[in-house]
C-alpha cells in the first residue's frame, strides 16, 4: 500500500507534464535552448572606434525599437562578423531587419564602417523565439584585401612623411588618386551593373587607375582610417564621397568631382570638393549630393 502511495506524486507530475507539455517545452527553449544570451567576438583588424550620432556600439543584443536593432547591426558589421545572431523584442522588428537588409538603410548603415567590413549581400532567417541570424557576404575578398592593403603602405610611403599635418596628408593623397585615375567612361558606356567590378573597389584606382565613385571613394577611405581620422563615406541616391573630421570640423571630400570627364581626355585635376562644408557643397547644386540628413547627422 506504501508502495502505491509513494507513486501518487510521480503520477500526478506525470499528469501535469502532459497537460502542460506545451508550456513546459516552451519554457525549457527559452530559458534554455534560447536563453538569449549573444556574444560579441574579438574585432577583426578593420574594427574603427569612431564615435558617430547615428549609430552607437552596443553590448545589448536584444532589440526593443528600430535604434536598437540598428546599433546591433552598426555593432556586428563594424566588428568584422560575417555570421551572427540577436533577438528581437519588439512587435515590428521581423519587418525592420528585413527592411533594413533589402534598402538603402543598410547601405548607409554600411557607409559607418571600414570598406573590408562592407557587405554586399545579407541574408536575414528567424524563428518563432524571436531569433534573427545575419550571414553577410562581405564585398572586398581576402585577396583583394591583401593586394589593396599593399598598394596603400607603398603609395603612403612615397607621398607622405612624419612632418606633414593631417591636413597636407589629406590633400596629398587626394591629389595622388585624382591625378593617377580616371573616371571609368566605359563602364558607364556599356551601362553595366557588374557590382564586382574593380572600378567599385579601391583596387580600380589603385591598380587599374580607373574608378567609378564608389572605388575613389573606398580608395580616400582607407588611407583616412590608416592614418587613423574619423570619417564615414555618405551616399545619396545615385552617388557616394567621403566625410571627414579634421581640426574639430567635418569636411566632405569628393574625389569623382575633383576628377572630371575632359573632352580631350586630358587628366584635370580640381580641388573644388575638397574639405569643403555643407554649405559650400549645397552651394554647387551639383543634383548628385542630397542625401537623408537623418542619417548623415554631422553632415547637417
Amino acid at each position: 500500500m506504501k508502495g502505491w502511495l509513494a507513486l501518487i506524486p510521480l503520477l500526478i507530475m506525470l499528469f501535469l507534464t502532459f497537460i502542460y507539455q506545451n508550456e513546459i517545452t516552451t519554457f525549457l527553449v527559452q530559458k534554455i535552448v534560447y536563453s538569449k544570451k549573444v556574444y560579441l567576438n574579438n574585432p577583426n583588424d578593420y574594427a574603427l572606434d569612431y564615435k558617430f550620432e547615428y549609430v552607437q556600439a552596443t553590448d545589448d543584443f536584444i532589440a526593443n525599437d528600430k535604434q536598437e536593432l540598428i546599433n546591433i547591426l552598426y555593432t556586428f558589421l563594424n566588428n568584422g562578423e560575417d555570421d551572427f545572431y540577436f533577438y528581437c523584442d519588439y512587435e515590428n522588428c521581423i519587418n525592420d531587419i528585413n527592411y533594413l537588409t533589402n534598402s538603402n538603410e543598410m547601405i548607409n548603415l554600411s557607409n559607418y564602417i571600414h570598406p573590408y567590413n562592407s557587405y554586399r549581400q545579407a541574408t536575414v532567417t528567424s524563428n518563432s523565439f524571436n531569433k534573427i541570424e545575419v550571414i553577410i557576404e562581405k564585398s572586398y575578398k581576402n585577396d583583394v584585401i591583401k593586394d589593396t592593403n599593399q598598394k596603400v603602405d607603398e603609395i603612403m610611403k612615397e607621398i607622405l612623411n612624419d612632418n606633414m599635418t593631417d591636413k597636407e596628408k589629406i590633400i596629398a593623397i587626394h591629389n595622388y588618386i585624382v591625378e593617377t585615375t580616371t573616371y571609368d567612361t566605359e563602364y558607364l558606356d556599356a551601362n553595366l551593373e557588374d557590382i564586382d567590378n574593380p572600378s567599385h573597389k579601391a583596387i580600380g584606382p589603385l591598380y587599374y587607375h580607373k574608378a567609378l565613385c564608389g572605388g575613389y571613394t573606398d580608395a580616400m577611405a582607407l588611407f583616412l582610417n590608416k592614418l587613423k581620422i574619423p570619417n564615414y563615406r555618405i551616399s545619396s541616391e545615385s552617388h557616394i564621397w567621403n566625410y571627414v573630421y579634421l581640426d574639430n570640423n567635418w569636411y566632405h571630400i569628393d574625389l569623382t568631382w575633383d576628377d572630371p570627364i575632359t573632352d580631350d581626355g586630358s587628366n584635370l585635376v580640381l580641388d573644388n570638393f575638397l574639405l569643403i562644408t555643407t554649405e559650400q557643397l549645397e552651394n554647387y547644386h551639383t543634383g548628385y549630393h542630397n542625401y537623408d540628413k537623418s542619417v548623415y547627422i554631422e553632415a547637417k
